[in-house]
């Protein structure tokens, strides 16, 4: 399956047996439906022009969503539906600056809906950063995990917050939520509150929190073996943030990353 690719200069995108039409990137509000038994894998690289993302993946639909910042965003609410037998793998790297309010929510709408998304972010210098992503399990034997990760450095503020919601007669379903933020310095300030909400009796729910200061041990090997503070703490975070690349297939993509966790360090 190629890959779809929005950026900034084109209103029309080509790839494979899908294109997207009729608008531009310039565009604040944008909504993507999957037609019924489709397949769709699309890359957005520059989720700072983009305000407001509504996604729909229809039935029988499996859609990968892979969304990538690394410029001042401010606020962003993406609302995704996920109906009957559909299946949604998410991913969100951020490396915007300053500040960033994210918001996403997951409907998970019909029987089977399937959905797993996973973030990384980096905060650091003065950035205050919220991520809230919640889950409603809508119907029966859904199943949704929610994976966050975090480094937070210098006076940065970094919360990871999100609910997963089993609404009454939502049965058989399963829902999962973590969120974990390793804190390099003193001054940083980081949140990790996943939070359930169960109103139905036969289902599987579970969530972890940690929020840590960085391994002194892990760090002391690292400069035992010859490098500064700095480039040991870069190689903390690249190892604890790269695991996002799966959700970015595309080489150039892959280095663009691993350069701004370093560019950022």
């Amino acid at each position: 399956m190629d890959r779809i690719t929005l950026v900034n200069i084109l209103n029309i995108v080509n790839s494979g047996d899908y294109f997207i039409d009729g608008f531009s990137m310039s565009d604040k509000v944008i909504t993507i439906e999957s037609e019924v038994n489709s397949c769709i894998d699309l890359l957005i690289n520059n989720l700072a022009n983009i305000s407001e993302l509504n996604i729909v993946v229809n039935e029988g639909s499996q859609f990968i969503l892979s969304l990538l910042t690394d410029e001042e965003m401010f606020k962003h609410k993406i609302k995704i539906t996920v109906k009957k037998n559909g299946v949604l793998n998410g991913y969100f790297a951020d490396f915007s600056k300053a500040i960033n309010d994210f918001n996403c929510q997951i409907d998970l709408a019909g029987e089977y809906a399937n959905c797993v998304f996973k973030v990384a972010s980096l905060a650091s210098r003065s950035d205050i950063k919220k991520i809230d992503i919640s889950l409603v399990h809508n119907h029966s034997k859904t199943i949704g995990r929610i994976d966050c990760f975090g480094v937070c450095k210098d006076e940065a503020k970094l919360t990871f917050s999100g609910v997963s919601h089993i609404i009454k007669g939502a049965i058989k379903s399963k829902t999962q939520q973590n969120a974990k933020v390793v804190v390099f310095d003193k001054a940083s300030d980081a949140v990790a509150k996943p939070n359930l909400k169960i109103d139905e009796n036969d289902i599987e729910a579970s969530h972890a929190a940690v929020v840590g200061k960085i391994n002194d041990e892990h760090l002391f090997y690292l400069t035992s073996r010859g490098l500064s503070e700095a480039d040991a703490k870069e190689l903390i975070t690249l190892g604890y943030l790269k695991p996002i690349l799966i959700g970015f297939k595309e080489d150039d993509i892959k280095n663009r990353i691993s350069s701004l966790i370093e560019g950022r360090m």
